[in-house]
């Protein structure tokens, strides 16, 4: 069985290039898919932020790279400012990969933090507040859409995927930011940064 929801593609790099936008760029797929007219950089401007905790707010700026810090929104914070565009939207952090396909099959896709393009997870550590903390640094969010006997899909705001070997980044709008890949190194992927989603219950 293969089930791949009809959304439609956004670019961080197009019209305008935002290196650090994937989190917008991805909202603003999820809230489009169920009629929200929201563009990423409207999402974006208006989002909490932070100086340096990702579960207060978006730390750094979307169009440029903060080292040195965790440069995200973690779903606990972005999620609640998506119920502002659609009520029913939801923190999902915790749910495998497994009850997501569930979510895909009522026809939902999902907004999901993981390593980009399933590589091996990167820790670092990070000053955030007087503490120190250990977090995946290199994740990416996407939008997964889809998913077969062996593979996941998602949609990737940054990466175009051509005969499912070769990566460019996605300069402009299109399907061939479906990326496929393997359930096994999706889970990997997704759940040593903790699992984090973001998705809409009826």
């Amino acid at each position: 069985m293969k089930t791949i929801l009809p959304v439609k593609p956004k670019s961080q790099l197009f019209p305008i290039p935002m290196v650090m936008g994937c989190e917008g760029t991805a909202s603003s797929m999820l809230l489009n898919y169920y009629n929200r007219n929201i563009d990423a950089t409207t999402i974006m401007k208006n989002w909490p932020t932070h100086h340096d905790d990702p579960r207060k707010g978006y730390v750094g700026n979307h169009f440029l790279i903060k080292f040195g810090y965790h440069q995200t929104i973690f779903p606990n914070v972005l999620a609640k400012y998506l119920k502002n565009y659609d009520q029913n939207i939801v923190n999902g952090t915790g749910t495998s990969l497994e009850e997501l396909e569930q979510v895909l099959i009522k026809g939902h896709p999902v907004l999901i933090y993981h390593t980009s393009l399933g590589q091996s997870p990167i820790w670092k550590t990070f000053k955030i507040g007087l503490k120190k903390e250990n977090y995946v640094t290199n994740i990416h969010v996407t939008l997964l859409v889809g998913f077969d006997d062996d593979h996941y899909y998602y949609i990737d705001p940054l990466w175009k995927q051509y005969g499912g070997k070769f990566i460019l980044p996605a300069l402009w709008p299109s399907k061939s930011q479906i990326i496929k890949i393997k359930k096994n190194k999706m889970k990997t992927s997704y759940n040593k940064p903790g699992k984090m989603c973001i998705f809409k219950i009826n």
